[in-house]
């Protein structure tokens, strides 16, 4: 069996799993692949869905799985631009 890796780091085993709609979690990363590219740990996932914080997920069985896209569109809606301007420098006054 050829094994390969996606573009998600995930690796992938045989021709069946690299090819979409024939694997249905093709799309999903487990919970333990987000939080590491995220750089959080589990429990900081945990915590952000329970608060309704993080981005959506699916539940298969006990398993949490987050849609690559929907990440993407959360991680999106949560960028930030220059919300002001920055002020001038400020001097400092003697005493």
């Amino acid at each position: 069996m050829e094994r390969s890796v996606s573009a998600t780091g995930i690796e992938e085993q045989g021709t069946a799993a690299t090819t979409p709609g024939i694997n249905l979690i093709y799309c999903y990363l487990s919970e333990e692949q987000y939080a590491h590219q995220r750089g959080v740990s589990i429990r900081t996932c945990q915590r952000d869905r329970a608060l309704r914080q993080g981005p959506p997920y699916t539940l298969i069985g006990r398993q949490v799985y987050y849609r690559i896209e929907a990440v993407r569109a959360w991680m999106l809606s949560r960028e930030r631009g220059a919300e002001r301007q920055p002020e001038a420098p400020r001097t400092r006054r003697g005493r």
